[in-house]
């Protein structure tokens, strides 16, 4: 069967008398190499190819992970440790430091921060991003399993939990009604042991929850009528509450395992403990010197719940957190059909209900639909512009390689681990307008051999591949280098923005297979029978266009441009000024490193004077409740008491800072969808910030205020962190304190506060030894009494019916200020009334044993990789990090030089990351510099000729810079990613404008022609590249504010380069060019 249907006057085969009948067809194609035909001519390779990448691409959509940004599975991990009773400083000493230093020895470890508090321990774990999860977790569960050896014998064992990087809820509702608080709690724990069940979940967080208990509240006027200890009380109770086994009857008539079940199974067997014995015949029980109930613990949190501006009402808040790399959508759906299923299946108390206030699988639906309209009205507007450009069949042909391609991309990105989320998404956005270049290029020339040169489709297919398949190789060879070196960003944000460029690096491998294998050889349906017109009015209206403008700045830039050396050094000197001048105005842009964007949570914390009681910040909660609750902006509002709001952390600072206390007050709130509101979220978050600071300031003295809204970078910490370093923590809250204070001087600086939080008055009991060795107590025994007098700890486990959680069983004492519930003393009369009591039962006034010292300190001592340290944070508003720092820096440095010796900073945050991130972007673009030099002086065996192409280069770095000056636009990190794709657009334009240039050269043209000619009628495929690309990208722009800079950055340096290319190129071709260039060289 013929390849090519021509005239009979193009039908040249001549019969062989030796081969038989000739083969009909051109002679190029009969020639042709077999290889050739096969991949180029006939179809058939090209219809599995695509119906292999169709059917790829649906496969992969199933089953890849979605999620709205990339879920880092960077190895971090949280080692808590407790050990009640003990003071920070203990804890510090005989537990932190024990751990950090086999911890910090781990190789690939890449930060260690530490926390030490009242009874427990918080270290912070991170590896390097490189790290394998599996490898190091297990080191560093086996180096924390070395360090319990030399822990103190009282230390609990420590647990380690796996974190994400953004460790915030993915799922969050309330539990509300009139059913009560034990009975709404009960569900809460029914509910949380169910969710933690599922795979994925790792944990799941009862907010304002009540847990039940056994409490047991001495009477402390019983206890010294008695001459009783606390501590002989507690040590009854615990050998009282024992199980063992003893072993086995082994017998054929009365075998059985025997074994001691003394463990607590009813509160009235408890009650009923004797503890002690008065006399020589009576037992003191447990019920004479104390009160024992099956009860709720004491409150320390509160929850209360409001929808759409109605009131509050008592609930509890509970929201999910996943484990690192489960599947989100998925996860949150079956957590809705286990509480569908839960509702509905009969033991849901009456009058309780749930609703769900924040599901980020939504979310990401929402997020990866509005970047999926984008691409299609992207898509659409490319093709749209096809049709205007170039013929309709040709535009059918680009049009529909586009979607195969993308299939293709979303199959390569299932094989190698990815997730589908915007990043991916917008890859393939930034790439449509970089691959229809190839697309464009190759139709564009087969449409030229076609109607032009009048050549039969086989003809044309093979005069294409060989005229333009190297050009097109080497221009997305050149993009995929420009783009490659990112993928080396180390980091937290090279891992994040990662799949980003090999999306796009994808996209372009895939694009030239398609371009190559597929729209050639099956764009024989369309133009297989198409041949070219004699008559001009049969010429489309596109082409008389293209023809009419190209004639015109052929003839233009030969008068103008290249008509002496002279005049074009003058557009060479021009193009080099502007450059220059862009490059200064660009020095006024500001930078930074993620744009804020519009998210869905907000997360709000208020820190009362440590002093502040329960009832005090419920007070501050209400008025501020009523404030938020009339929001019209708020779609619902969980209003937290004694608790931050979970939407305010996730950070790794946040994990490693106390998330209960009686001073705390969390608001999390979820913002109406946008078109419901005036303005993004995080410029309502501003103003919310303003109003309640002026509330707080003038309402509540010393309270610290942290308004959070959702943020799209990979990290949830501080835009600004200042790590204080130094031996003494004393000496580093008052250096704390004189850095907040630079900050608060600092317009555009909110959210002022350290790591640590205000001080809390504390009280120091100094033991008098010889008093002690006098009356014939240990300091032991001595530091055990007090703290039941003052704290209620877990002293044992109380057996619940089967099926059930077993519950703790809790020893405190019952002061007249706290009647049934367990605290210390709450005045000096109470405080009198606390005793020791001696072995024989005598009773010793505190104040005989121990000298009470007033002070104030730290709740914890932090560290960083070992060293004591304290970090200051704060957030920027209506200023870039960097513009904050610029003015800091000087103050802090001034500063420093009062500082004793030994003490340091450390800038962190924000200003520390872009720093690394920009300079890591640097470094790879000089990489991707000499990678695409090299390149085309290989291609082009000239380094001439290499260098009027990568003139481009600074050519679409004129408009980029000179557009976000103008506009005022802030170069964010996404804006360096665009513009490195700019910079393999403008290389691509250029590598085909000097390659058009060369062939007029050997076809006879002297320079200044082939010059002017090359760059004319390069005319429709260069401004039809930047047309696509510009209007394409116009959709992205307009829709998401944060991925804006990445597309006008592209945006603005298409126009310029599609402008100044089409002159200042054949003027540095006629100036580079050497008069001899279109002869032959001996290599003789």
């Amino acid at each position: 069967m013929s390849l090519d249907r021509d005239g009979d006057e193009q039908r040249q085969a001549v019969p062989d008398a030796v081969s038989g009948p000739a083969r009909p067809g051109s002679h190029e194609v009969r020639n042709a190499h077999p290889l050739a035909r096969f991949f180029f001519l006939q179809p058939i390779f090209g219809i599995l190819l695509m119906v292999t990448l169709a059917l790829g691409g649906v496969m992969a959509y199933t089953q890849l992970v979605k999620e709205s940004l990339p879920d880092l599975n960077i190895p971090q991990a949280t080692i808590t440790t407790s050990w009640p009773g003990a003071d920070p400083q203990t804890m510090e000493e005989q537990v932190t430091d024990v751990i950090e230093d086999e911890v910090t020895t781990l190789q690939g470890v890449r930060r260690v921060e530490s926390a030490s508090f009242d009874s427990f321990s918080i270290i912070s774990v991170e590896f390097d991003a490189a790290a394998d999860p599996l490898d190091a977790m297990t080191r560093l569960r086996a180096a924390v399993a070395d360090a319990e050896a030399d822990l103190p014998a009282d230390v609990e064992r420590p647990t380690i939990a796996q974190a994400s990087v953004d460790d915030r809820p993915i799922f969050t509702f309330t539990l509300h009604g009139d059913a009560g608080s034990t009975v709404m709690n009960e569900q809460a724990r029914r509910i949380r042991d169910t969710l933690e069940r599922l795979p994925g979940v790792n944990e799941v967080n009862i907010g304002g929850e009540r847990e039940e208990i056994v409490q047991i509240l001495l009477r402390p006027e019983r206890l010294l009528a008695l001459g009783l200890s606390p501590a002989a009380v507690r040590n009854a109770v615990q050998q009282a509450n024992i199980e063992q086994p003893f072993g086995e009857i082994r017998s054929d008539s009365i075998g059985a395992v025997v074994r001691l079940e003394g463990r607590f199974r009813d509160v009235d067997d408890l009650r009923a403990l004797p503890v002690a014995r008065s006399g020589p015949g009576r037992a003191i029980r447990l019920d004479e010197i104390a009160s024992v109930h099956r009860t709720q613990e004491t409150e320390r949190t509160r929850a209360f719940f409001a929808e759409q501006g109605g009131g509050f009402e008592p609930s509890l808040e509970m929201s999910v957190r996943k484990s690192p790399g489960a599947d989100t959508v998925k996860l949150v759906e079956s957590l809705r059909a286990t509480l569908a299923q839960m509702e509905s299946a009969g033991g849901w108390p009456a009058g309780l209900e749930y609703t769900v206030t924040q599901d980020e699988a939504t979310q990401i639906w929402d997020a990866l639909s509005d970047v999926f309209v984008s691409a299609v009205q992207t898509m659409g507007i490319v093709f749209a512009i096809l049709l205007l450009t170039i013929a309709w069949r040709e535009a059918i042909v680009a049009g529909l390689s586009v979607p195969v391609t993308f299939a293709g991309v979303l199959l390569c990105i299932m094989v190698m681990g990815y997730s589908l989320n915007e990043l991916v998404v917008i890859g393939m956005v930034i790439a449509l307008v970089m691959i229809i270049d190839v697309f464009i290029l190759l139709m564009e020339g087969l449409h030229d051999e076609i109607y032009v040169q009048g050549k039969t489709f086989g003809q044309g297919v093979l005069a294409t591949v060989k005229r333009y398949a190297m050009p097109a190789f080497a221009a997305q060879l050149t993009t995929i280098l420009a783009l490659a070196p990112l993928m080396s960003i180390g980091g937290t944000i090279g891992a994040f923005i990662r799949v980003l460029p090999t999306t796009i690096v994808i996209c372009l491998v895939l694009s030239f297979i398609v371009a190559m294998l597929c729209s050639l050889p099956l764009s024989r349906a369309l133009l297989g029978k198409q041949r070219r017109s004699d008559n001009p009015k049969h010429q489309g209206a596109s082409d008389r266009v293209t023809q009419w403008a190209v004639n015109g700045l052929e003839r233009w830039n030969g008068r103008w441009v290249v008509r002496s050396r002279k005049l074009a050094w003058l557009w060479v000197l021009g193009g080099v000024g502007l450059f220059v001048l862009a490059m200064v105005a660009f020095t006024q842009a500001r930078i930074e490193l993620f744009p804020p964007s519009d998210g869905e949570r907000l997360g709000i914390n208020i820190e009362l004077p440590p002093t502040a009681q329960l009832a005090t910040s419920q007070q501050v909660a209400d008025e501020v409740g009523e404030l938020l609750r009339d929001k019209v902006y708020f779609q619902s509002v969980v209003k937290l008491v004694g608790l931050k709001s979970p939407f305010a952390g996730g950070s790794t600072a946040s994990a490693l800072q106390p998330s209960e206390a009686e001073n705390y007050i969390g608001f999390s709130a979820i913002f109406r969808p946008r078109e419901e509101r005036d303005a993004d979220s995080h410029v309502l978050a501003d103003e919310l910030r303003r109003e309640l600071s002026a509330y707080l300031q003038e309402n509540v003295a010393a309270a610290q205020l942290l308004v959070v809204p959702e943020g799209s970078g990979p990290t949830s910490g501080d835009p600004i962190e200042i790590q204080l370093l130094g031996a003494d923590m004393d000496q580093l809250q008052v250096f704390s304190r004189q850095v907040q204070g630079l900050l608060s001087d600092i317009d555009g600086v909110v959210d002022v506060r350290d790591n640590i939080g205000m001080l809390k008055p504390q009280m120091a009991l100094r033991p008098n030894r010889e008093a002690a060795d006098f009356f014939g107590i240990s300091q032991e025994n001595l530091a055990s009494q007090v703290r039941i007098a003052f704290s209620s700890d877990i002293i044992g486990t109380f057996i619940t019916a089967a099926g059930m959680d077993n519950i703790d069983i809790r020893l405190g004492t019952e002061w007249p200020s706290r009647p049934g519930e367990a605290g210390g003393p709450r005045n000096t009369e109470e405080l009198s009334r606390v005793r020791a009591f001696t072995d024989d039962g005598t009773s010793i006034a505190l104040n005989q044993l121990l000298t009470p010292i007033q002070s104030e300190a730290a709740i914890a001592i932090s560290h960083s990789d070992g060293e004591r340290a304290l970090t200051v944070m704060a957030k920027n508003e209506g200023r870039t990090v960097g513009e904050v720092m610029a003015e800091l820096m000087p103050q802090l440095t001034e500063l420093q030089r009062e500082w004793p010796a030994g003490y340091r900073v450390v800038i962190g945050g924000e200003s520390a990351d872009t720093a690394e991130t920009f300079t890591s972007a640097l470094i790879a673009m000089l990489i991707a510099v000499v990678l695409i030099v090299g390149v085309l002086v290989i291609v082009l065996s000239s380094f001439r000729q290499a260098f009027i192409i990568f003139a481009t280069m600074p050519l679409a770095i004129v408009g980029a810079a000179l557009g976000f000056w103008a506009f005022d636009i802030t170069f964010s990190f996404f804006a360096m990613i665009g513009l490195v794709s700019l910079i393999g657009i403008a290389i691509n334009n250029g590598i085909i404008m000097v390659d058009t240039m060369n062939g007029y050269l050997k076809d006879g043209m002297s320079i200044n022609q082939a010059a002017a000619a090359g760059s004319a009628r390069r005319l429709r495929p260069l401004l039809t590249t930047a047309i696509t690309t510009i209007v394409g990208l116009i959709p992205l722009a307009i829709s998401s504010a944060f991925y804006r800079p990445l597309t006008l950055v592209i945006i603005f340096g298409l126009i310029s380069v599609s402008i100044l290319a089409l002159f200042v190129v054949p003027a540095l071709y006629l100036v580079l060019t050497p008069a001899d260039a279109g002869q032959e060289k001996s290599l003789d």
